[in-house]
């Protein structure tokens, strides 16, 4: 009974913990390249993700496949800082969910972003890099 309640955190936290280490080791070195100053219209998922993604749709909507769930949402963009309101999402059971936990968790952290046209970091609160995308939609 205790491993059933124990085993799922202990499950979670592991995925964050890889997760958090893929994004920091693929972290876009964005100094010298020209900012990008819009998010709206625009696509990105992490490099080793599981075909994650997030959409910056018109309007402040959010949109995005998080390795197993579709998530919607919105989001709030005034220059450099980004706010990522409160996302519903489908609730398929699947094998990588602590990785869809660590994705969303991330995206719901951020306080800010700095991009260029291909390569975007999201900075939370500690304005720290928690997650490091490209670009998914620029051909």
């Amino acid at each position: 009974m205790i491993l059933t309640r124990v085993l799922p955190l202990v499950l979670i936290t592991a995925a964050g913990m890889v997760m958090s280490k893929v994004a920091k080791a693929q972290i876009a070195d964005l100094k010298g390249q020209e900012p990008l100053t819009n998010l709206e219209g625009t696509e990105w998922g992490p490099e080793n993700g599981v075909g994650q993604f997030v959409q910056f749709l018109s309007g402040g909507d959010l949109a995005g496949y998080a390795g197993c769930n579709s998530f919607f949402g919105t989001y709030e963009q005034n220059g450099n800082e980004l706010k990522i309101g409160s996302m519903v999402t489908t609730k398929k059971a699947c094998e990588n969910l602590g990785m869809e936990q660590a994705f969303l968790a991330a995206l719901s952290s951020a306080r800010g972003f700095e991009a260029s046209f291909l390569e975007m970091n999201i900075l939370d609160e500690n304005n720290e890099i928690g997650l490091s995308m490209r670009r998914r939609d620029w051909d």
